[in-house]
């Protein structure tokens, strides 16, 4: 059987970008570090990308999953452009906690800022757009979600966050879930109308909520997934059956 070619960095960033996911998903669980060096042995650009790049990757971004993920996985330096990162839309990462009973996401999930509650004026796109003719939309629809387990040791930020297990990773459409659309539509009227109000809150919404983002009493509001919805994902792309216990939602890894 002849060898699988190597994936190019134009392929992971463009045309092959869900069979490099593939390609890594067949190694999970598996530490960060590791992860990395499994990307690097199958994507020989890569590797050269990332040690050709290394003084453009910041000090500060090593302890961050999000950073370390865009940067020596999928090739992508740190930036400001509010497009989404790929044709499959941003890589996000989040993490997993362990509960009494299982495991769910320990946080939301915010996907792009979407202005500020200090001049209502520049939250007019939401009252003048429906979800899927919002602006933002194409970076609610659809991402890439890296899925990390914290582990116990004595490390440097950096280190730690190399140590993290990846336990799963994956594409996501949420247009392929109807259930899911009128729900997250749902959820963008509950939104128009708080913002109409001049009174922008996460009230009553159940998977899409518009969140306060950045430092303490920072007036910027983004748009995001709220943890129940990301458990939801988790379940759904990593083929695991979603339990209720009460009002929580988890799962038991396999």
């Amino acid at each position: 059987m002849a060898a699988t070619a190597p994936f190019t960095l134009a392929a992971i960033q463009r045309t092959a970008t869900l069979a490099y996911i593939k390609a890594l998903q067949s190694v999970l669980p598996i530490t960060l570090k590791g992860l990395i060096a499994h990307a690097h042995s199958i994507a020989p650009e890569l590797k050269a990308f990332c040690d050709s790049n290394q003084s453009t990757f910041k000090a500060r971004d090593k302890g961050s999953a999000g950073k370390l993920v865009e940067f020596y996985i999928f090739g992508r330096k740190p930036n400001n452009d509010s497009t989404p990162d790929l044709e499959q839309g941003d890589i996000k990462c989040t993490h997993i906690k362990k509960t009494r009973d299982g495991y769910n996401a320990k946080e939301r999930l915010t996907l792009t800022n979407v202005g500020a509650t200090s001049d209502y004026a520049n939250l007019q796109h939401i009252l003048d757009n429906d979800l899927e003719s919002n602006p933002r939309w194409e970076k609610v629809r659809q991402g890439i979600l890296v899925v990390l387990e914290r582990t116990e040791g004595t490390w440097t930020p950096e280190e730690a966050t190399l140590n993290e297990q990846v336990t799963f990773f994956f594409h996501y459409d949420i247009t392929m879930n109807p259930e899911w659309m009128a729900i997250m539509k749902a959820d963008y009227e509950k939104i128009r109308e708080c913002v109409a109000a001049k009174a922008a809150s996460q009230k009553g919404q159940d998977f899409l909520h518009i969140h306060p983002h950045g430092s303490k009493n920072s007036t910027t509001r983004a748009f995001g997934f709220t943890n129940k919805f990301v458990t939801r994902l988790i379940c759904h792309y990593g083929q695991l059956t979603p339990l209720i216990k009460g009002r929580s939602l988890y799962f038991c890894k396999a």
